[in-house]
């Protein structure tokens, strides 16, 4: 999905926070310790085996999980699927196959709403008239995640639409917002879409955050949240 791996910028001995992946809105318990040992290429890694409860785990090639880690003050994460045992001298190794994850937390200074709303979004240098349908999952002052049918490149702009709310006779709507494609996964089972993937905002000045707060406060008052 989405072309090459970024290029892993992890020193080796670096600490990571391992978990086991979780559907698109349900917590993800980082309950497991490993160690980044080095990156094979722009496509493998190698960790040490994560230890859960004190035990190694066993290796499970179609189990992804999640890795966080820290650099320079910022949290990021990655995923991957473990695709064999290596061993080098006397250690045991995991050989890990990196996936199109790779983002950066922030603290969240603004509410997370749950909300299912109509967007339309513009891919990166596309023509206009190939706008294309999402669904929002959850949408705050600082991002949204959605469900699509696309496969955005994590770190992609993307135009995002959002629908216009009405209130009490009240309509608010605001411009074209531009966002960050932070990260992007499949869409649980049953869903009526592909993927799922989050975007953040990057506005331009303190004004258009403004905004979107506003309009949130629409939205909130809409769906009685």
């Amino acid at each position: 999905m989405g072309g090459l791996m970024a290029e892993l910028q992890i020193k080796p001995g670096t600490k990571l926070k391992a978990a086991f992946d979780t559907a698109v809105g349900q917590q993800t318990d980082f309950n497991m310790m490993a160690t980044f040992k080095g990156a094979i290429d722009e496509a493998y890694f190698l960790i040490s085996a994560p230890m859960l409860a004190g035990k190694p785990l066993i290796l499970d090639e179609n189990q992804k999980l999640l890795f966080q880690y820290t650099e320079g003050g910022n949290t990021f994460m990655l995923a991957g699927y473990p695709e064999s045992v290596e061993k080098a001298g006397i250690r045991t190794l995991w050989k890990m196959r990196q996936v199109a994850e790779h983002r950066t937390f922030f603290k969240r200074r603004d509410e997370r709403f749950k909300v299912s709303m109509r967007l339309r979004y513009l891919r990166d240098e596309a023509p206009e008239d190939q706008q294309e349908e999402a669904m929002t999952i959850d949408v705050s002052a600082g991002g949204l995640a959605m469900y699509l049918n696309d496969y955005p490149d994590v770190g992609e702009a993307l135009q995002v639409k959002l629908p216009a709310v009405r209130v009490d006779d009240q309509r608010y709507e605001l411009p074209v917002q531009l966002g960050i494609v932070c990260w992007l996964r499949q869409a649980p089972k049953g869903s009526l879409f592909r993927n799922a993937c989050g975007i953040q905002f990057r506005y331009a000045d303190e004004l258009e955050r403004e905004a979107m707060k506003e309009y949130m406060e629409h939205v909130r008052a809409k769906y009685k949240i």
